[in-house]
Order: structure tokens, then C-alpha cells, then sequence
């Protein structure tokens, strides 16, 4: 039969025969160009376990993406994507810009201390590797449950924090729009800490730029104290047997220049538990923490429970301003000490962002 076709049918159907072959291979030599991609990263080893084509919709899909420190924990890889979606972002097509969007699911990044490769590599190689994966601008980014930990295991006990049920999107990172602003991307997200803390924030960005602009609008609320004692043993050398924390911050960044601060409330904070002090650290460990809780006590302005208008909630409050070179920022220790003692002793800090810095 086939030899009774003619000559250009059987070109048609030859060509056709080699498109479908060529479709079934593609996602194999996708994923060979994509292993091998990550594994040039320097001082880590990548790979992804399978790879997706929709052609129909000018998009791939990386299941399993893996990014593992040469030297580092096994345990804990320093990233993991269960499905990593790079397409095209037909809306902004239509507008006449060629750009993409980056939908990440269950994406895990674990900082491990003391695990940082051999090769570091830099914002060259980083760049690169982004633009090998998807060689189109990226528009849009979308992060569905993702999670952020830092962890120091050679700390005794260990030090642990996270950032979990991450919901992150940014818009507009190419400025499709053509928005007429500094700072024309933005982007919002939420989370849970560790001990419970409600994690929310804003940003508007430049990302186009070398070093981002930006304004930074976050806050972490309802941490309970008694999860950072890792932190609080290791850095402060003593622990906490009770206490809440809620933390608020501003930042901007204008050419590489910092300006900002951090508002933490401390409420209700309990330092000694003399009998369990004692047995742990003995009698100057317990004498230590007595004095800690002591200052705390004379530090703590007394206000009003919201839930409760006859209680009182013992606060303590503080604003720490940071400034300086984005790499090298610098804290102003005594005018954070003022503020300390003004919340104590003049007038209590509202919770909440103060609105001071910078604008959108």
C-alpha cells in the first residue's frame, strides 16, 4: 500500500513519523540537558527524576528537582522541588512581550550551618543556570506550600528554625505592565514559624536592577518563645520557660544603600524555673537566669490584655534601626538601648508597622 502513495505523501507522512518520534524523546533529552544543566552548578550536584512536555501550552514541568551541597548534610539536601512549572505567559504575549512564569510546588530550601560547598559558586553561575532552564524573562512567580529551615547541628541543643506553609507571588518582575514606578514588581507572602508564628508581608521591587530596590513591609506574630530556646541557649546562654514574641519590620534598599528596623515584643516572658535551673546548670546558671528575669521584669511595661481589659500583659519592646551598604549593614546598639528604656518607662510601642520608611 505504501508504495502506492505518492512521492509527497510519503514526505508528509515520513515528516510526521519523525515529529512523533521526536515528541516521544523530547522529554528524555530534556531532562538529560536539565541534569546536566544543575550538575555544572559549581560545589553542588542536581538532577530531576522525570520530566513534563505540554507543548499545546509552551511549558515544562521538572518533577523531583534536587540541588545538593558536594560537602553537605544528605539529610537535609539544600533544595528540593517537588514540581518546578516554567511556561509561557500568554497574557503578556499578547501584549507583544515574550516572557515566562514559574509556578514551584512544595519547594523545601534548607540552610545547613558549616555545610556551605567548597565551590562556592556566584551570582554568574547562579544567573546562568536560571537563564539555561528557562532562557525567556521570567514575569510572574508563584511558590504553593513551600518551606524555609536553618539549622546549626554542631550548636548543643541544636538550633533550628523555620518557615513552613509558605505561600509566596510575585508580578510583574519584567514590568509587562509598563508601570510608571520606581519600584514597579510586587510581591506578597505569608507562613507559618516554628512556634506557631504567623508570618505576613509586602514588597514592592526593581528587580532588573544589579542589586533590587526595594520596600519591605513584613511581619511574624504569636511565636512562641519557648521554640527558639536553641537560638535563645546558643547566642543568649541562658533559656526561656514561657513567653510570646511578635517581630515587625521595614526595609528599604535604594543603589545598594540599607535603611531600616526591627520593632520585637517580647509578653509574659518567663526566664527561671529555679528547681529545673538548678539541676541542669547549677546554682550560678540559676542565679544567672534569676537576673535575667529580674531585668526583664524592670523592663516590662505593663499593658492592657486586648482579650482581657482587666489584665495586664508584661511587654517588652524595643525598635533596633539598621542601616548601612546592603552587604555590611550596621544596628545602632545605644539608640536601641534608648528605646528599650522608653518603652519602659515613657510611652509602650504600638505593634504594627510604622510606615517611615521609604514609599511605594
Amino acid at each position: 500500500m505504501f508504495k502506492t502513495l505518492s512521492n509527497t505523501t510519503k514526505i508528509l507522512l515520513t515528516i510526521v513519523l519523525l515529529l512523533v518520534i521526536f515528541r516521544l524523546f523530547l522529554p528524555t533529552l530534556v531532562k538529560h540537558y536539565v541534569n546536566k544543566t544543575l550538575d555544572e552548578l559549581p560545589g553542588y550536584t542536581g538532577y530531576v527524576t522525570d520530566v513534563d512536555i505540554a507543548l499545546y501550552r509552551g511549558a515544562y514541568s521538572l518533577d523531583s528537582l534536587y540541588l545538593i551541597e558536594e560537602k553537605g548534610n544528605k539529610n537535609y539536601p539544600f533544595l528540593r522541588i517537588k514540581c518546578t512549572d516554567l511556561s509561557i505567559e500568554w497574557k503578556s504575549l499578547f501584549k507583544g512581550r515574550l516572557v515566562g512564569e514559574v509556578v514551584l510546588e512544595n519547594p523545601v530550601i534548607n540552610v545547613v550551618e558549616g555545610a556551605a560547598p567548597a565551590h562556592e559558586p556566584t551570582r554568574e553561575h547562579w544567573t546562568k543556570t536560571v537563564k539555561d532552564l528557562m532562557p525567556i524573562t521570567i514575569n510572574r512567580l508563584t511558590v504553593n506550600n513551600g518551606r524555609v529551615a536553618y539549622m546549626d547541628f554542631s550548636a548543643s541543643p541544636d538550633v533550628k528554625f523555620h518557615v513552613q506553609n509558605l505561600q509566596l507571588t510575585a508580578f510583574n518582575l519584567a514590568n509587562v505592565e509598563k508601570v510608571a514606578k520606581k519600584l514597579p514588581a510586587s510581591v506578597v507572602f505569608s507562613g507559618t514559624s516554628i512556634g506557631g508564628g504567623k508570618l505576613k508581608g509586602d514588597m514592592q521591587v526593581n528587580p532588573l536592577k544589579k542589586i533590587p530596590d526595594l520596600n519591605l513591609n513584613a511581619s511574624l506574630t504569636g511565636v512562641n518563645l519557648t521554640s527558639l530556646n536553641g537560638f535563645i541557649k546558643e547566642y543568649g546562654k541562658f533559656d526561656v520557660e514561657a513567653g510570646n514574641m511578635d517581630m515587625y519590620t521595614e526595609m528599604e534598599i535604594t543603589n545598594g544603600y540599607l535603611k531600616g528596623y526591627f520593632k520585637p515584643f517580647f509578653e509574659n516572658v518567663k526566664v527561671l524555673n529555679w528547681k529545673k535551673d538548678k539541676e541542669e546548670g547549677g546554682v550560678l546558671s540559676a542565679a544567672k537566669e534569676a537576673v535575667i528575669g529580674l531585668l526583664g521584669r524592670v523592663l516590662e511595661n505593663k499593658e492592657k490584655d486586648k482579650n482581657n481589659p482587666d489584665k495586664k500583659v508584661g511587654q517588652i519592646a524595643t525598635v533596633v534601626p539598621i542601616e548601612g551598604n546592603v552587604n555590611h549593614p550596621d544596628t545602632d546598639n545605644w539608640k536601641t538601648f534608648k528605646n528599650l528604656l522608653r518603652n519602659a518607662f515613657i510611652k509602650a510601642f504600638n505593634k504594627g508597622i510604622e510606615g517611615k520608611i521609604g514609599g511605594k
